[in-house]
Formats: structure tokens, sequence, C-alpha cells
């Protein structure tokens, strides 16, 4: 090969960068589907508490001026890096080819990040609070009945009577500028080099060297968009899930309206969500909790139905 020079290291390097951020692409995007992205230019983002949002009114006399509270709820950004070196040795007996395979890999896992962190967040729910001091996925969240009377409300369904728990499903309502998640982006991540000869790594190691590094941060959104289940995945948990979702209502008691358009499942439940939701047919769980019974499928084509990679299949 060429032997080593600023000119031809200044070719590899945009080689690289050419690599990594076409791979940085090519991750596929599930955390899209439920969180909403958010530039971020601080050290940390200040959130309002978003259900403090009550709706339209008709306008009589003075306005109504809904002061959103920003004190207690912050998602604080983090910075992730990952970084490969390579022998000059290695590079001058032209054994590099697997070096670029690695630099694609570095742009696949910088694209796959922010899957990793919101469905790691998400998963945790059950024991990690949100804006409203409660776990996100929890049994006694606040709602409010149709005088605007507090109720106890939860997202987050137990196996009832004989039921064996399952893997946990979710189902989320999309159709909002809220989101359930909140992806937060503070800096972009790119890939620097310290490959100039005189660099210390080189000149010390004969060590090339290449690091990916970015800025960003996963938070909870409005846990009022999300429900979580370990009910077996059918007719009779989906209907109950939906149905919970609906009487959500604002601190004036009219109703969110929430309507969930996203049946979001691990791998192992691919099947009986596709079933539930594009079938004609589908099998009801009867009351004595033993014997089923078949009929149309009132359910389907309500969700769409989504098998996520990062979701624990246990």
């Amino acid at each position: 090969m060429p032997a080593i020079s600023p000119a031809n290291l200044q070719v590899l390097n945009a080689n690289v960068n050419l690599s990594f951020n076409r791979y940085l692409q090519v991750a596929p995007s599930h955390y899209a589907e439920i969180a909403m992205v958010v530039s971020s230019s601080s050290r940390e983002n200040f959130y309002p508490r978003m259900d403090e949002i009550p709706g339209l009114r008709r306008w009589a006399g003075d306005r109504v001026v809904h002061q959103l509270s920003m004190s207690n709820w912050t998602i604080p950004n983090e910075t992730f890096e990952e970084t490969i070196s390579l022998k000059r040795e290695d590079f001058e007996d032209d054994q590099f080819g697997i070096f670029n395979i690695a630099i694609q890999q570095l742009g696949y896992n910088a694209g796959a990040l922010p899957d990793l962190l919101t469905f790691g967040l998400l998963e945790k729910g059950t024991t990690t609070r949100c804006y409203d001091g409660q776990n996100f996925f929890d049994t006694d969240h606040v709602t409010y009945d149709g005088s605007g009377k507090e109720v106890s409300y939860s997202n987050n369904a137990a196996p009832v009577g004989t039921e064996v728990a399952g893997p946990a499903w979710y189902l989320f309502d999309r159709s909002r500028p809220l989101k359930s998640m909140i992806f937060q982006k503070r800096r972009d991540f790119v890939i620097t080099a310290k490959t100039n000869l005189s660099d210390g790594n080189v000149f010390n190691r004969s060590e090339f060297i290449w690091g990916v590094d970015g800025r960003c941060a996963v938070g909870f959104g409005m846990w009022q968009l999300a429900y979580r289940s370990t009910r077996p995945l059918n007719g009779t948990s989906y209907a109950a899930a939906r149905a919970a979702m609906a009487t959500l209502r604002r601190m004036d008691g009219t109703p969110y309206g929430i309507t969930p358009d996203l049946l979001m499942v691990p791998k192992s439940l691919e099947g009986q969500a596709n079933a539930l939701m594009k079938n004609d047919l589908i099998s009801t769980l009867n009351a004595d909790g033993t014997t089923w019974t078949t009929s149309g499928n009132e359910w389907k084509g309500t969700a769409t139905p989504m098998a996520c990679p990062y979701l624990s299949m246990t």
C-alpha cells in the first residue's frame, strides 16, 4: 500500500467519516414511534407538568391563565462514547479490511443508542418516577371524574384471576404532539480521529485512534399516553387496556379522548399481536377463566402491531 503520509491519512479519515455517517442512519429505529425529540442547548432541560394544559374553553370574561410549573422536573444530558484503535504496523501491512467494518459498527451503534436508551428506561417504568412523582407505570396515578374530582388510575395491569403473568406489552397513543417518552438531543454523534503522525498515541504507542461521542438523554413524558400489561395478550386484556385509557380526564373533568393506536410487544408476542390486530376471527376467554369462544375480531385494525427487539421477552 502507499506509504503513510498526512495526505493519505486525510483520505483515510474522509472515508472513515463517510462510512460512519452512512451506518449512523442504517440502524432500524423504534424510539421515534413513542418519543418526542427535543433539542437541548444546556446541561439539562426543564419541563412543565404537561398534564396542566387543560384544553380550550369558551371565552367569557378575562382569559383564564394556566401557569405551567417547571420547578422540579428536569432531564440532564449525558455524554456517550465508543473508541477503537489500529496499530500503525497493521495499517502499513494493509491489515485494515476489518477496520472498515468496525467503523461501520460504530456508526450503527450510535444510530441504535436512542432505541437502547428509550426502551431501557421504558422497561424501568414500574420503578422509576416521572413528573407527577409516581412511577411512570403505576397503580395509583391521579386522574379525574366527570365533576373534576380526583380518582385513582392504574396504567400497569397485572394478571386477573387464574391468569399467569407473561412478557409485558404496551399500548400507546401517538396522535398528539406530546408523547409518552422524551428523547433529548444535545450534541450529535460524530467520529473524531487521532491519526496525525505527531499525535502522542501515534508517536508513543504506534497507534491510530478513532472515537465516537455525543450528548443526549431520555426521560418520561406523559404517562397518560402509555399503558403496560403483563396479562396474557388476547381480546379480553386488550379491551380492558383500551377501556382503562378511555377513562382518563383532565382536571376540569373533560375527557382526554385517548385512543391508543400502537400495540408494542416483545418479539415473543409478535404472533399474538399480529393475530389480534389483523385476523378476522378472535378467541376470547370466557368468565370461567378456562374456556374460550371464537367470534369475529372487533379489534382488527384498531392499532398498529409492532414487535420491538429491545423489549424483554420474558
